[in-house]
């Protein structure tokens, strides 16, 4: 992201520095610009957004129209779904991200979601990281579950078999000394079954409220 307005010239946002305080602030003002472009109301002021303010009030009204159409209703309408996620991402929080529509979903949907999310122990977001001294002895590779739920649903849609239950995958991280961790072997990554151990199944229970085995 460039912020053309800084003082001095274009900065990343990082860098970039406010009109308004001079100061080096991770561009503060177009922050606020877009803050306001959400709401439709001044984000320093608190006022209503008019023809002549910057942004405008059309600008505010076009963000705020284009975010509706792009809004998810979480209704799948019947179809297929496997989610697949890290237990450990710390980057997009389970809570905020696949749990929270996984009920979503339910909400809308009820008994005629088909929905099924698997959670991966000891997984996160950057498969990059995982050969680098420090994640290797500590996490397993997400991208195998990629591969293994593609093999799930190509077996759904060509001959009818069911899509895993939602669960979570207990994995065993290979250990060993930073930088040189063992080879990654099977045992390490183990894949989703047809049919979790009780204290492994995620279930949706009353109010769709998500059961989550530790």
């Amino acid at each position: 992201m460039i912020y053309e307005s800084s003082v001095g010239g274009a900065k990343s946002w990082a860098w970039g520095v406010s009109p308004s305080t001079g100061l080096a602030d991770l561009s503060l003002d177009p922050a606020l610009c877009q803050r306001a472009l959400v709401t439709g109301k001044d984000a320093v002021t608190g006022a209503d957004l008019t023809a002549s303010s910057t942004p405008t009030l059309a600008q505010s009204q076009a963000v705020q129209a284009g975010m509706k159409e792009a809004l998810l209703s979480g209704n799948l309408r019947g179809k297929p779904t496997l989610i697949v996620a890290g237990r450990s991402d710390a980057l997009v929080p389970l809570n905020h991200s696949e749990r929270a529509y996984m009920a979503f979903n339910r909400s809308v949907e009820g008994d005629k979601s088909q929905v099924s999310y698997i959670e991966v122990e000891n997984a996160q977001h950057f498969d990059t990281f995982v050969p680098f001294s420090g994640f290797d002895t500590r996490f397993v590779p997400l991208h195998v579950y990629f591969n293994h739920a593609m093999d799930a649903m190509h077996a759904k849609l060509t001959q009818g078999t069911a899509l895993p239950p939602s669960q979570v995958v207990r994995t065993t991280p290979r250990g060993g000394v930073p930088g040189l961790a063992p080879a990654i072997t099977a045992a390490n990554v183990p894949n989703f079954v047809a049919t979790p151990a009780a204290g492994d199944r995620i279930e949706i229970g009353a109010g769709n409220v998500i059961n989550l085995p530790n």
